[in-house]
């Protein structure tokens, strides 16, 4: 019978014998099989009933790269606040900030006119304060880039040829709290882009593409809710040497590895990389992988 041998620490040990840290380790890896929403804690089995009149609002979140590429959609009531969809918005960021231990909570929508900033956290930061100062200290630049925004080089003519007639109706931004504001509280227009901006400059696209009343063939449980109908499913990178597990290392410029950079599973990359005593083989350049 043929058993699989990996090397650890100064021994050689069989498939069927495992230390703890290899288990822990072995559990970590797999876990990142599934799709991040899927191994998002269960929601608790309080039952707490729909108070009628309700509306459903169906929200669409877009990649920060691709911002054409819809990643996820909600459904979320008329009476739940903002940041309960901030809390159910799932982005790799937020997962690279956390293990770099530089987590930032602070985060704002932009909706309308009208930023809406989560500042439930103490630590948490005014992330709209210099733009709104800036907005107000700069009075002429602020206007040559709003006509810029809105409408490109030919209305910045046609403003030049009446003298400076103001025709920009550029809006007067304001401020509110994410944690009160309800979304029966929003002035928004379906199928328009907003802002969704966390981790300080992480920015996606948001699209509140229709509202409708709630009807019985709904979830009538408050908790269901923010309710997920959509998760973009990305490919799984796995292993560039076994091809089996999902990579959770990365190396670049590795003078052995196939390709640069190239992927490992924890197992690999120790089986290539150390000796039998623990020491490295070779000097290289290794980051931890976070599948998206």
């Amino acid at each position: 019978m043929n058993m699989i041998l990996w090397y650890s620490g100064d021994s050689v040990k069989s498939k069927g014998s495992k230390t703890s840290s290899e288990k822990i380790e072995i559990a970590t890896s797999l876990k990142l099989v599934g799709a991040p929403w899927k191994n998002k804690p269960l929601r608790s089995d309080e039952h707490r009933p729909v108070v009628h009149p309700e509306v459903i609002l169906c929200v669409e979140i877009y990649q920060k790269k691709y911002g054409s590429v819809k990643c996820q959609e909600l459904l979320v009531l008329g009476s739940q606040f903002l940041t309960d969809l901030r809390d159910n918005i799932c982005c790799l960021t937020d997962k690279l900030m956390k293990v770099a231990g530089q987590h930032d909570h602070s985060g704002y929508f932009l909706i309308e006119d009208t930023f809406y900033n989560d500042m439930r956290h103490r630590s948490a930061t005014d992330y709209s304060k210099p733009i709104l100062d800036w907005l107000q200290n700069s009075s002429d630049e602020v206007s040559e880039k709003w006509d810029t925004i809105t409408s490109g080089v030919l209305k910045k003519r046609q403003k030049d040829l009446l003298r400076g007639l103001n025709i920009s109706n550029m809006p007067e931004f304001k401020s509110e709290r994410m944690q009160t504001t309800r979304f029966s509280d929003l002035h928004f227009r379906p199928g328009a882009g907003y802002l969704y901006c966390h981790q300080g400059s992480c920015k996606h696209t948001i699209v509140i593409r229709d509202m409708r009343l709630i009807h019985q063939e709904d979830s009538q449980n408050q908790t269901d809710y923010p309710l997920q109908t959509f998760q973009l499913q990305k490919r799984l990178q796995k292993c560039s040497v076994c091809q089996i597990y999902p990579a959770t290392k990365m190396t670049v410029d590795d003078k052995w590895a196939l390709n640069n950079p190239c992927y490992f599973c924890i197992k690999c990359h120790y089986l290539l990389h150390y000796k039998e005593d623990n020491t490295l083989l070779y000097q290289h350049t290794v980051y931890d992988f976070i599948q998206e």
